[in-house]
């Protein structure tokens, strides 16, 4: 915790207008089409989304900061608050290249911030600020990225500390894959505050122009919004996976160098004459419109999924893309044209020789080439008995044992009955009218709606500090809400379509996961989120499919942790829950992580568990219980 006062800027709105929303420089629009258009069509970024004021800073404790601005003090997220010396140089840079072509016009740089920037450079002997020295000291082992980063280990929030020193020699070559394009090099760097500036950029991330690989190393992107001529663009770093660490410090370093020889040969001439001082660079200018992400085949074997890849918005007819079932943010663009046409002609275009077949393919053997008659592949004719039949495959012991087998299991008239003797549709159907025992079923399907109590019982005292981007991911469990033939996982999470999430909370579509875009503030809590799931079939628009949390300020006590010993207690009463052995045993397991049995003098103690672990684990048991109280489960016996 941070107790000494210091200098600092703080983020706010550019608008002076009361009641503007702030969004912050670093903030790349993806999935909102209007923010989009606004940031790269109209240029609405930079500093014409956000300023900096003056501030002190009073107090750090975990993601919120306690700032004195203008005679009042308040609560910020500590992504607001910006080093006293990083926003000089943004004035500076302001300063040396206002009016200039290639750089946002700023309307807030008025003379009380001149003459703060002017009463810190006098502080100098040079007269004037080092951006240069800032950067090597500050700066060349931080990423200044955007607001997720991961690296494969955690994610981040707008600064990565400890970029990775790998040799460049180790790094593959990449290569163009799933939607990711391949990278030459990285041939230069800008900073922060120089990037935030210039139309090719517009956002508060240190920049690099890439030059990408064949083919995309000769298309001309001159015309684009972050062109930098044949084969070159200029991208934020979020754009650039963690794996290209190595190239980053290299084009920073080259960067710094190139800077202290510019300010060597401007310290030889005559004073008065042009000095490149801290003026950007003469490289091309640029910015990032559009993500185009870059691949190495060390990412690709990662179970973190990478940046966002460089798509198309729309269908090459001008319609909205047909968006994949597994995955919210991947689209497709695909006509079948005339197919269904063409299969007509199945027969004399299927390939009947090795020459016809595309280079790399062969064919199945057995059962090999199909001859000049051949009408195998003709799905629109019966098949003949002699088709249902592969001789290579007969093994006639094999099948006399499955025939004795199945007659066996077809006696079995105490819970079994063979249908299909007349109609030849053959499959054998459970008998209804014989249960058996359903003493552990029950007993099951009860501790499960025991846990299902508990679970809605946490999901309305969630703390905001559990849902932080650095823990461990809080996932929603869907399916405590989802019964009957509903049961199974959705593949869609997303706000109910009669409501909208606060704009401090996002839900993953593809995982559920719920996390914080901010820190909520003390008057935007408690808050309601109604979350509704999608199946392949669609929305479930039952409002009892729906799942309602409640999000609220930190607590000294931890719900979940308290709901744990009640679970356990009813789990261990046997004559409340009567369950089968292997279930039990297996139970168990799941229970020990989050509850020591022997602990307490044997007593038994609940542990301490992040909320996410915490759900996770019930999750896990929901559907082991729902599972035993539909089904005879088999389990390893252990032991003797």
């Amino acid at each position: 915790m941070a107790a000494q006062s210091t200098q600092c800027w703080v983020w706010c709105p550019a608008s002076q207008t009361k009641g503007a929303q702030f969004k912050h420089p670093a903030e790349v629009p993806l999935d909102d089409e209007d923010a989009a258009r606004a940031c790269f069509v109209e240029c609405v970024k930079g500093p014409r989304v956000a300023r900096i004021s003056p501030a002190m800073l009073l107090q750090t404790k975990g993601n919120l900061c306690l700032i004195a601005e203008k005679g009042a003090t308040r609560e910020v997220p500590k992504y607001m608050v910006l080093p006293w010396y990083e926003g000089l140089l943004i004035l500076e840079t302001l300063e040396a290249n206002e009016g200039q072509p290639g750089f946002l016009a700023v309307g807030w740089f008025d003379s009380e911030l001149k003459a703060v920037l002017d009463k810190e450079r006098g502080k100098f002997s040079a007269g004037r600020l080092n951006g240069t020295l800032y950067a090597e000291k500050r700066l060349i082992n931080i990423a200044v990225t955007g607001a997720r980063f991961s690296d494969g280990e955690r994610e981040w929030q707008y600064r990565r500390e400890k970029l990775r020193s790998d040799d460049i020699a180790s790094l593959a070559d990449g290569e163009d894959a799933g939607g990711y394009f391949g990278v030459k090099e990285v041939i230069d760097y800008l900073p922060p505050w120089e990037a935030f500036l210039k139309e090719k950029c517009g956002f508060y991330q240190e920049f690099y122009q890439v030059q990408w690989s064949h083919p995309f190393s000769v298309v001309d992107y001159s015309s684009v919004e972050n062109g930098s001529g044949t084969g070159a663009t200029w991208e934020p770093d979020e754009c650039l996976p963690a794996d290209l660490d190595a190239l980053r410090l290299q084009a920073k370093k080259t960067w710094i160098r190139r800077r202290r020889e510019a300010e060597k040969e401007a310290a030889k001439r005559p004073q008065g004459s042009p000095s490149p001082g801290n003026a950007p660079s003469a490289s091309p200018s640029g910015g990032s419109v559009k993500r185009p992400n870059v691949v190495t085949p060390t990412q690709a074997t990662r179970s973190t999924p990478p940046p966002p890849a460089k798509v198309a918005r729309l269908r090459r007819d001008g319609e909205a893309l047909d968006r994949d079932m597994m995955h919210s943010r991947v689209g497709h663009d695909f006509e079948p044209g005339d197919a269904e046409k063409k299969l007509g002609h199945i027969r004399s275009g299927w390939p009947k020789s090795a020459a016809e077949y595309p280079r790399g393919y062969a064919v199945a053997s057995p059962p090999g080439f199909c001859w000049a008659e051949c009408d195998c592949m003709d799905d629109a004719r019966p098949q003949r008995t002699s088709e249902l039949r592969k001789g290579w495959l007969e093994d006639l012991p094999r099948a006399e044992a499955a025939k004795v087998a199945i007659a066996a299991f077809s006696e079995q008239k105490s819970f079994v009955f063979r249908r299909g003797t007349v109609s030849k549709r053959c499959y054998f159907e459970t008998a209804t009218e014989n249960t058996g025992d359903l003493t552990h079923a029950q007993a099951a399907s009860d501790l499960a709606h025991f846990v299902d109590r508990a679970l809605h019982a946490v999901l309305q005292k969630i703390p905001a500090a559990s849902l932080s981007s650095e823990g461990d991911p809080v996932i929603i469990p869907a399916r405590m809400v989802l019964s009957e033939d509903l049961d199974y996982e959705p593949l869609r999470f997303m706000a109910a379509s009669d409501v909208e999430l606060p704009p401090w909370a996002r839900v993953d579509s593809d995982t559920g996961r719920l996390a914080l875009n901010r820190l909520p503030t003390a008057n935007e809590l408690p808050a309601q989120l109604r979350i509704q799931f999608a199946h392949a079939e669609g929305r479930l628009e039952d409002t009892g499919a729906h799942l309602t949390v409640t999000v609220i300020p930190d607590m000294p006590t931890q719900a979940w942790v308290m709901a744990t010993k009640p679970l356990v207690d009813r789990f261990a009463d046997v004559s409340k829950s009567n369950l089968e052995r292997g279930v039990r045993a297996s139970l168990q397991e799941r229970f020990s992580e989050i509850y020591d049995f022997d602990g307490n003098g044997g007593k038994g103690i609940a542990l301490q568990r992040p909320l996410g672990v915490w759900l996770d684990v019930m999750g896990r048991i929901l559907r082991l219980l729902r599972s035993a109280a539909g089904a005879n489960l088999a389990f390893p016996h252990r032991g003797r």
